[in-house]
């Protein structure tokens, strides 16, 4: 594994944890900004330098859990064929855990794309030179650390509710106990070919595992995506800033710009269009990635939420039911929500290195690098998209159009049932 190995002159006071790091030969990936994401890499068995053994231990766990879950829904369905209810019912959690299939092999398989990847981000913390570019670097991947722990933690928090509330009946009778005890509703229904009223624990714990295991393979892949999607990101906002401080230094010396090396010019340039081909590779290393998987996601989530939105309607008269598909529609939203936003940011961040590659002193530069500026601000004027296999952009547009397309599918069921 590839650690971060810097010059022992550059900026000292930016780069100590990472001289500590080397020091003690440790994973690069055991820096707080990418912890959380290696780790549950780990926990699903995904990753790419982790011991083959444990390895396809936990693989075989991940897969078992979600394989029975699914299970359970394709089953039921078959077993109430023509059931327009039972249909309905069963769309909510089929679609939820074939999001979650989607996002485990969409890692699964795609292993040397990841170590690719991995291996990129590395070098792209080694082609910093600057004190400014080394501080937006250190800005997104404290960024990183951000999203995923927040992500991680809304998911877990939302996932726990869900999981409680079937059995707050019991909960109730131990505080405000009745005459008889309340009634215990399944998490989902599912077909187990037995009395789920009578074995309800077994079937409830069953559930609870395998929905748990689920949610941390859906937020590992999301995890690992906000990482490359901040990084990205970075290195286009610190390429960005290269070109408009390439000259800055030299501008505010005492020493007349007149005077300065041409060639030291076309190397500080070239050295930049070199750092923008990187991030560009990057972007589309990230695409190929995620292209189809976030096509099937988005289509996936859409069916989820609006039928989650429906459910809520249908049991609107009770407030716990009520909640759960609520909570369960809302977590859906924000799913949509981090796969439409980080398009954006590509496109922003992308974009505005032809801003940046302007503002600069460019007027000030010789002739010869005119010439190579207009390659890149041309090269800048093509936003580097996102996209779910190549049929649609993931933006704040996409965004609020699939919102306004699972309300039309809402109010279209609602209006059919």
């Amino acid at each position: 594994m590839t650690t971060f190995t810097y010059e022992k002159d550059l900026f000292p006071s930016s780069f100590d944890y990472f001289r500590i790091l080397r020091a003690f030969e440790m994973d690069t990936f055991d820096h707080p900004y990418y912890r959380l994401t290696k780790k549950l890499l780990l926990l699903i068995g995904q990753w790419p330098y982790q011991k083959s053994s444990e390895r396809r231990i936990r693989d075989f766990i991940v897969f078992m859990s979600l394989f029975s879950f699914f299970s359970t829904q394709v089953l039921l369905y078959i077993t109430y064929y023509g059931n327009i209810d039972i249909l309905i019912e069963t769309m909510a959690p089929l679609s939820a855990v074939t999001v979650c299939i989607v996002k485990y092999f969409t890692v699964r398989l795609n292993t040397e794309k990841i170590k690719q990847l991995l291996d990129h981000l590395i070098d792209n913390w080694k082609l910093c030179r600057t004190k400014e570019e080394l501080e937006i670097m250190h800005k997104f991947g404290k960024e990183t650390k951000l999203f995923t722990l927040c992500y991680t933690m809304y998911i877990y928090v939302c996932m726990t509710m869900f999981l409680l509330l079937p059995i707050s009946p019991l909960i109730m009778d131990f505080v405000v106990p009745l005459n008889e005890s309340r009634p215990l509703k399944p998490i989902f229904k599912g077909e187990y070919f037995i009395d789920e009223d009578e074995h309800f624990f077994p079937v409830y714990f069953h559930m609870v595992i395998s929905i748990a295991i689920s949610i941390t393979a859906l937020i590992t892949g999301d995890a690992l995506f906000l990482m490359f999607n901040s990084h990205i990101c970075g290195i286009f906002a610190a390429v960005g800033c290269r070109f408009e401080n390439f000259l800055k230094d030299q501008a505010d010396s005492k020493y007349s710009l007149d005077n300065l090396s041409t060639d030291k010019c076309l190397e500080n340039i070239r050295y930049s269009i070199r750092n923008h081909k990187s991030a560009l590779k990057f972007a589309e290393l990230i695409e190929s990635f995620y292209s189809v998987s976030l096509l099937l996601q988005s289509g996936l989530s859409l069916i989820c939420m609006s039928i989650s939105l429906f459910e809520m309607l249908i049991v609107v008269d009770n407030r716990a039911e009520a909640f759960r598909y609520f909570n369960f529609a809302v977590a859906q939203l924000l799913h949509l929500f981090c796969m439409c936003y980080p398009g954006q940011r590509m496109i922003d961040y992308s974009t505005d290195i032809r801003n940046k590659a302007y503002n600069g002193l460019w007027y000030e530069a010789p002739l010869s690098i005119h010439k190579l500026l207009i390659l890149v601000i041309r090269k800048s004027l093509e936003p580097t998209y996102l996209t779910a296999g190549k049929i649609f952009i993931f933006c704040l547009e996409t965004f609020a159009t699939i919102l306004q397309t699972a309300t039309s599918y809402f109010m279209v069921i609602s209006s059919v049932h």
